[in-house]
């Protein structure tokens, strides 16, 4: 596959000097990228042992991008799975050198570390069974809410508890697998978190579940690296304004919204939305922030 071979006078002093992670690289001659076991399509591992997804995709690129860019004539690129809970101490603790998986650019984050441009749009919806009777998340008052730890869902939650004062019963789960299995044995009444997540859960269970309301929350979706490393960051910034002028980015989309995904046998069918398509056109690293609607 080729990789762009970077402009030193864009990015600094190239492959003699790099940052605090590229130098890291550089002297192992490895990579680690973190990954969300069961974040599907962003981020997951197969059945089979490989770890795949539109977020790992991604960060595969940048990795080429990087072993160009530092010269170097192999590189090793790990894998090691993180939570929603853990994915930025891991970026602190240098135990991982990008995350790929789904997390929201917020400020709050921002401040620890750094993020790349924006590679999907998501919004915080409510799974349910279907037949009881909630369409919204007005509609869970003086019932169980499913929230995954670490998530900007317990935000959305707070502010709409401020906003209409309905009450509920909050239930944290490490992930949304176990949230959603939660709902199915009956023990919480709505699972809130992404809705693109949810979607796939929903595809994947037995029983009858639906997304219900509409979105909660704008939430930008992208990759995670050391904020320290300003020569990282402008590599990234390049490549990803690269693979979005290419076309490569909207034909990874493709590959994993609207075609079959790998071992699971159907496909999302979920088109980019306005924001999103307009980021095929248009990339910039500049992000508007998350908002709950």
């Amino acid at each position: 596959r080729a990789v762009c071979v970077f402009s030193l006078a864009l990015l600094g002093a190239g492959s003699a000097w790099g940052g605090e992670t590229l130098d890291a690289i550089r002297n192992t001659g490895r990579m680690t990228l973190g990954y969300r076991e069961n974040a599907i399509p962003f981020s997951w591992k197969t059945k089979s042992g490989q770890v795949v997804g539109y977020a790992i995709e991604i960060c595969q690129r940048l990795a080429a991008a990087v072993q160009e860019y530092l010269k170097l004539p192999r590189l090793e690129v790990r894998y090691v799975p993180v939570t929603s809970a853990d994915r930025v101490r891991s970026i602190l603790d240098k135990r991982i050198d990008l995350e790929c998986g789904v997390t929201t650019n917020t400020p709050e984050r921002r401040k620890r570390v750094a993020m790349g441009l924006t590679y999907f749009y998501a919004g915080a919806r409510l799974l349910v069974r279907e037949g009881e009777s909630i369409l919204s998340l007005q509609d869970m008052k003086n019932k169980t809410l499913g929230l995954v730890k670490g998530t900007t869902g317990e935000l959305v939650m707070q502010k709409h508890q401020r906003q209409h004062t309905d009450t509920w019963t909050v239930q944290l789960f490490d992930n949304t697998q176990a949230a959603v299995a939660a709902l199915e044995q009956g023990h919480i009444d709505g699972v809130m978190t992404d809705d693109i997540q949810l979607l796939v859960h929903a595809r994947r269970s037995p029983w009858n579940l639906q997304l219900v309301g509409p979105a909660l929350s704008i939430e930008p979706l992208t990759l995670l690296f050391n904020k320290q490393d300003q020569e990282l960051t402008r590599l990234v910034e390049h490549e990803m304004k690269r693979l979005y002028h290419s076309g490569a980015m909207r034909q990874m989309y493709q590959r994993w919204f609207s075609a079959p995904l790998p071992e699971l046998g159907y496909s999302l069918d979920w088109p980019p939305g306005k924001l999103l398509d307009d980021n095929f056109k248009r990339p910039s690293a500049y992000v508007a922030d998350w908002v709950m609607l």
